[in-house]
């Protein structure tokens, strides 16, 4: 007869003296592989990561794991998402029940904190005594197997543990505990970490809680403006405008809310402030900050109508003036001519020198740059931006990285768009719109068609929460470019009667790019005549204009095809003579040298000018123009009889059309070629991507779709993808749509039947 008893306590005394005679068999907790095992019974399949990360809370413990599993299975079965399953939960609420009050006390400030604590921080933070009280504490915290020690560092022994300790809490311990942690954090410098627990710990009217948020907001506001925009906004909302420290608050909320491009929380607090404000000069300090807002929401005839008024008051300090003046000099390069607002903003920037005061130069800095974008004089833009972001900060990067652009700059322009994800740990969670705007023309301009697309989903639905009108309305026209060289026109209609319908940009805003669109549509839809009517006061109007659109080097070689096909000699004859202007102002910058040569050589029929248009195209980074430096030379050579070396030039042209998804282009290349009687075995293969299935999803969102298949959060993949958490909840939601799925388990399904058909490349 063989006897087997168990026990969980090693020093039990079973049988007293029996005992010495037993054979000790100790259980070790089971090895990966054997929960594997017992993963693949329970389930009838391998554990996933999502799967993996929920077992190795169980420590080994077999109980523990097979809860876990038939947790998780009934979640999946009901569609619902992951959670703490209820007997590990209850297991770890007695564990942490029975704890002595100061290991108790560690172990829940350890689950509160969410990261690594010191050894000292905790134990300080835990209030607990010093002497060997303290160690006994904390040897029995560890002992517990709640919380592990690695190098003086406490840590939950795993994110389930943690959760579970923490909602086993009251909600006064937890916003008691996340009170110091973010006191404590914000003291040591460390505003990031001290964020998420000011957040949990506001209550209405806590002063002194309140404080914190706004400390805490501005030091993330150039490292982290989505947590700054939030602390700030949750700051506003928690002091009342009766308490004495309100409107210091107030100002500073106002302050980081206007910094983190959140125009229409900005823009509610500034009317809040006024509300409560009768002093001229905090008014109009007031109505600068309201005035940026403004701005960024497209809002210029609100911004300087209320502008007005405050700046004819005869009491205002000459700082004030001067931030006032700048703001309307600001406005006035969307609503007035070129050369009177680059007058007016010459002005705004020697009053605001004069006075030395930093917000007013800063505004007249933009002002400059600009009033001197829309001439198209963009090496002076770059000056006057650059100057900007000296005095300003990274804010204000945006505009330097466009002026980049424009100079054919992208190397150097990507180079500080990198920057701003290497510069800050949190910075794939954290960057502001006017950065996603200048990333989405940056792959819009070289040609990552599925990038622009995918970016300007994003900065469309971002730009709607902050109420950014100038960011959505961007958006939109870079999606109907897009749609416009696909050939998709019912497409780029769509877009465009939604822009029409987009309310928190002014008329001065949208006009210009919507003028373009128009046109181009017209044209596309096979109304030259009507196209031609659209933009000719565009071009006539472009040297004194009051944006960039009408110089912009891609839309002239539009606007000269669109004249030809109209068969208007004077609207071809004036695009010319911009796309000259164009070039005489950005000497040495192929986009507009090469469009300026190419257009000069079609309108003359001269063969070499057309020649050293391709050669100059060739080196702009825009694929667009070099295909169509390379198209309109090719043309010219097939039509002088000059066969081969123009049937070279249009493989180019058509090779760079192709890998940018410009079909309309492509497609006329491709005939063009072909009544040259020329065939290419490469043709064939450029078919449309599907509508629907896994083979409708762009790269971009395989990958993000894979990565949430695997178990990852949004968050954690976008750190793993070096991309925005905006970004990648763009991607999620067009994979859901385009594979009709639900809900995040069905989208893992789907990836593992597809990948099945399709193996998962590498990278």
């Amino acid at each position: 007869m063989i006897w087997l008893l168990a026990t969980r306590d090693d020093d039990a005394d079973v049988l007293g003296s029996v005992a010495a005679r037993l054979e000790r068999i100790r259980l070790t907790p089971l090895a990966s592989s054997d929960l594997a095992a017992i993963a693949q019974d329970r389930l009838g399949r391998l554990p996933d990561e999502r799967t993996r990360r929920f077992l190795d809370a169980s420590a080994g413990n077999p109980l523990l794991a097979i809860d876990v599993l038939d947790n998780l299975a009934r979640a999946a079965a009901r569609g619902e998402p992951d959670t703490v399953p209820e007997e590990f939960g209850a297991t770890i609420t007695r564990r942490l029940a029975d704890l002595p009050e100061g290991a108790r006390a560690l172990v829940e400030l350890v689950a509160v904190c969410g990261s690594t604590i010191t050894v000292q921080e905790a134990v300080r933070l835990a209030e607990q005594p010093t002497g060997p009280g303290r160690d006994s504490a904390l040897a029995t915290a560890l002992e517990s197997g709640l919380i592990t020690s690695t190098d003086q560092n406490l840590t939950p022994r795993h994110d389930l543990v943690r959760e579970a300790v923490y909602v086993s809490l009251p909600d006064r311990a937890v916003r008691t505990l996340r009170r110091r942690l973010a006191e404590h954090h914000l003291h040591a410098g460390q505003a990031l970490l001290a964020a998420p627990h000011a957040r949990a710990a506001a209550t209405s009217g806590d002063v002194a809680g309140a404080l914190i948020l706004i400390a805490a907001a501005e030091e993330l506001a150039t490292a982290g403006p989505d947590d700054a925009g939030d602390l700030a906004a949750l700051a506003f909302r928690t002091v009342r405008p009766q308490q004495p420290e309100w409107l210091d608050v107030g100002r500073r909320c106002l302050s980081v809310l206007r910094r983190t491009q959140r125009a229409g929380e900005a823009l509610a607090a500034a009317d809040v402030i006024l509300a409560h404000v009768d002093d001229a000069n905090l008014i109009g300090a007031i109505e600068s900050e309201a005035a940026r807002a403004l701005w960024l929401g497209g809002r210029l005839d609100e911004l300087l109508a209320r502008n007005e008024p405050v700046l004819t008051t005869r009491t205002l300090t000459p700082a004030v003036g001067a931030r006032l003046t700048a703001a309307r000099a600001l406005a006035g390069t969307r609503v007035r001519t070129g050369e009177q607002a680059a007058r007016e903003a010459a002005g705004a920037l020697e009053l605001a020198r004069a006075t030395g005061d930093k917000d007013a130069l800063a505004m007249a800095l933009h002002a400059v740059g600009e009033a001197a974008r829309n001439e198209g004089r963009h090496q002076d833009a770059l000056v006057s931006f650059r100057q900007l972001r000296a005095l300003a900060g990274p804010h204000q990067l945006a505009e330097e990285i466009t002026a980049l652009q424009f100079l054919d700059r992208y190397d150097h322009a990507q180079l500080l768009l990198d920057e701003v994800r290497s510069d800050f740990s949190n910075s794939t969670r954290s960057i502001l719109p006017a950065l996603i705007s200048a990333q989405m023309w940056q792959d819009f301009n070289l040609g990552r068609s599925d990038d622009a697309d995918s970016t300007a989903k994003t900065l469309q639905e971002l730009g709607r929460q902050l109420g950014s009108g100038v960011y959505v309305f961007d958006a939109i026209i870079v999606q109907t470019s897009l749609e416009l060289l696909r050939g998709d026109t019912a497409a780029a209609a769509a877009l465009l009667a939604q822009a029409d319908r987009l309310s928190e940009a002014d008329d001065e805003v949208r006009r210009p790019g919507l003028t373009v669109m128009r046109g181009w549509l017209a044209f596309a839809q096979g109304r030259p005549a009507e196209a031609v009517d659209l933009l000719g006061p565009v071009a006539s109007g472009a040297t004194n204009s009051c944006s960039y659109w009408p110089m912009w080097p891609c839309w002239m070689g539009l606007f000269f095809e669109i004249g030809t096909a109209g068969a208007d000699s004077d609207f071809t004859k004036t695009v010319v003579q911009v796309a000259e202007l164009a070039a005489e102002r950005n000497p040495g910058v192929a986009s507009f040298e090469g469009v300026a040569l190419s257009l000069r050589g079609r309108q003359q029929h001269d063969l070499p000018t057309l020649a050293e248009s391709s050669a100059v195209l060739a080196r702009s980074p825009r694929p667009i123009l070099r295909a169509f430096g390379a198209d309109c030379y090719g043309r010219a050579l097939l039509a002088d009889g000059q066969r081969d070396l123009g049937l070279e030039l249009l493989d180019r042209a058509w090779g760079d059309y192709h890998r940018m998804d410009a079909r309309v282009h492509r497609d006329g290349v491709q005939h063009a070629m072909r009544e040259a009687g020329a065939r290419r075995k490469k043709w064939p293969r450029a078919v449309t991507r599907p509508r629907t299935g896994w083979a409708s999803l762009t790269a971009a969102e395989q990958r993000v779709a894979l990565l949430i298949a695997d178990g990852h959060s949004n968050r954690s993949a976008a750190d793993k993808l070096g991309v925005s958490v905006h970004t990648v909840g763009t991607h999620l939601r067009m994979a859901f749509s385009k594979l009709g799925v639900q809900s995040r388990v069905q989208l893992a399904n789907t990836v593992n039947r597809a990948e099945r058909v399709i193996p998962r490349s590498g990278g």
